[in-house]
């Protein structure tokens, strides 16, 4: 996953290895930066590939319901924008000379329904993409299915005191060392500030939480800022007020679609869907007219 991990537990148990096994066969399905993976084979493939009802296809499955959710601005297949851009498989490259001719061409390849699952047995699948050049790209949901495939590992073990964060995705069960809700903090969205400056904290328990931004992971051109949250429906990459998204809800795969589909689509439209759905808590990080800091919460 190209991240590292942290896990809190209360037990005398050390599941060590089974949690780093368990890493290792979804980073084994899912990274794109592994050739041999089965997500990579789907991308070198030209027509689709065979694959096990397992990782990627849950991750397939649920990646579905969030582009229908999110009415698109989640979408997977933007791998060969992200690629383009140089945050992709291909290495983090500059786009020093941007042309929109070739971002239009992609953008024909663009679109989570030119992929298909067709049953081919009780236990496995055709994942089958409508052209050659249509590739998927996880990562925005991967690390979510992580924390939550590890929180499975560690109830199984009979712990129910537990947190699981990889890569700032986090699932929290129970109570902390302190005997009281976890405590979770939501770093302040600025280039320069540490990681130990926080706009706020969230107490949380049986509750996953995961924050999306753009202050991080960019790359300066000509004085412009482009960074890695990549549009699917224009094609380039999205700038705007919103600074960072934080969700919180029941599950950490959706937490971890749902924050990068709000910033993908900014501030109106992230208010407005989570304005509708119970089961999520948003909070929206933004700047208002006069270039301040503001914090927007729904469904405290």
């Amino acid at each position: 996953m190209g991240t590292t991990y942290h896990i809190t537990y209360k037990s005398n148990i050390n599941i060590k290895n089974a949690i780093d096994s368990e890493l290792v066969r979804i980073n084994n399905e899912l990274s794109t930066y592994i050739p041999a993976s089965t997500i990579s084979r789907f991308n070198q493939s030209d027509t689709g590939i065979a694959i096990i009802k397992g990782d990627l296809y849950l991750n397939i499955l649920k990646a579905k319901q969030l582009v229908d959710i999110s009415n698109g601005f989640y979408d997977p297949s933007v791998m060969p924008l992200v690629n383009y851009w140089g945050f992709g498989y291909k290495g983090h490259n500059k786009v020093s000379d941007i042309d929109s001719n070739k971002i239009q061409d992609i953008l024909k390849y663009i679109g989570f329904d030119k992929i298909s699952l067709i049953d081919e047995t009780k236990d496995s699948i055709f994942l089958k993409k409508s052209s050659k050049d249509i590739q998927l790209d996880l990562s925005s949901i991967a690390k979510g299915y992580g924390v939550d495939k590890i929180g499975e590992i560690i109830h199984k073990n009979g712990i129910n005191d537990y947190l699981v964060e990889i890569g700032g995705e986090i699932y929290c069960s129970g109570l902390s060392p302190s005997g009281k809700k976890w405590v979770l903090g939501i770093n302040t969205p600025k280039e320069n500030a540490p990681t130990s400056e926080l706009i706020l904290k969230k107490s949380l328990s049986d509750k996953a939480m995961a924050t999306s931004g753009n202050y991080r992971n960019f790359y300066d051109v000509n004085g412009y800022k482009y960074s890695h949250t990549i549009n699917p429906k224009t094609g380039y990459s999205e700038r705007s007020n919103l600074l960072s998204v934080s969700i919180i809800t029941n599950d950490c795969m959706t937490a971890d679609a749902m924050a990068t589909a709000c910033m993908v689509s900014g501030l109106e439209w992230s208010k407005k869907i989570l304005g509708t759905i119970d089961s999520i808590e948003g909070i929206l990080i933004y700047l208002d007219d006069n270039k301040e800091m503001k914090v927007w919460q729904e469904g405290k």
